[in-house]
């Protein structure tokens, strides 16, 4: 059973210091063409930038990539609910986007936050979304199942066998590849959380092939990892 504020474990408090190579993987970028990225978090995360890699994620694309970086306290931490993200994810598009341009937005989702992210290329246009630890359903997880982010089944709805089936509040695949053409999903084999299959399952409706990263030992992405940057600025 999945229980998802674990996804708000604090990050070191030391300062990052970047690496030679890990700095050299993208000369400085400047231009204010460039997309701006928006860090979506997971729930529990009360103190975005203390908690897991997002503060370091910040760090990285503003300081040593001079990219403009949205890392920024999610209201309702708690509870994620979709009716209150997605507003403020597009507050947070409609005042920072690069060129006063809401569409130009980058959106690094983890957990809740990849959830979150789905659910706004629903709605709107973005120019890159990547997805870390995303899942198909709520697995049976009532606190999960209460922030709407998930279809759920629907017993009452007749499939083409005339036997119950179907979903409620699908995901609406076809309008997210519609509104985001550049995709990058991670998932690990070993989250305690999420099975392989539901990020897979994402995957497929989403038609990602080549930008889909199954890194193993990478658990729930607690820590920070370099393939998720360099995704952020492959996008750039």
């Amino acid at each position: 059973r999945r229980v998802r504020p674990l996804a708000a474990r604090p990050a070191p408090a030391r300062r990052y210091q970047a690496t030679p190579n890990l700095h050299a993987r993208k000369t400085m970028k400047t231009s204010s063409s460039s997309p701006t990225v928006i860090i979506c978090p997971g729930n529990g995360c009360s103190q975005i930038r203390s908690s897991n890699w997002y503060g370091r994620l910040h760090e990285i694309l503003t300081e040593k990539h001079g990219i403009q970086c949205v890392c920024e306290n999610f209201p309702d931490p708690l509870h994620a609910r979709r009716d209150i993200w997605i507003p403020h994810m597009r507050s947070n598009a409609e005042e920072h986007a690069s060129g006063a341009d809401p569409k130009n937005v980058i959106l690094v989702g983890h957990s809740s936050g990849a959830q979150a992210a789905l659910r706004y290329a629903e709605l709107y246009e973005v120019h890159g979304i990547v997805l870390v630890s995303a899942t198909y359903s709520d697995l049976g997880d009532a606190h999960e199942r209460a922030s709407g982010y998930y279809p759920q089944p629907n017993s009452k709805k007749q499939n083409n066998n005339g036997k119950n089936g179907g979903e409620s509040n699908p995901y609406l695949f076809d309008k997210m590849k519609d509104n985001c053409k550049n995709w990058h999903q991670f998932h690990s084999d070993d989250d305690p959380f999420i099975p392989l299959h539901e990020a897979e399952k994402i995957r497929d409706g989403l038609g990602i092939s080549e930008t889909y990263h199954m890194l193993p030992g990478r658990s729930h992405y607690f820590e920070y990892s370099p393939e998720v940057l360099d995704a952020v600025l492959s996008l750039c």
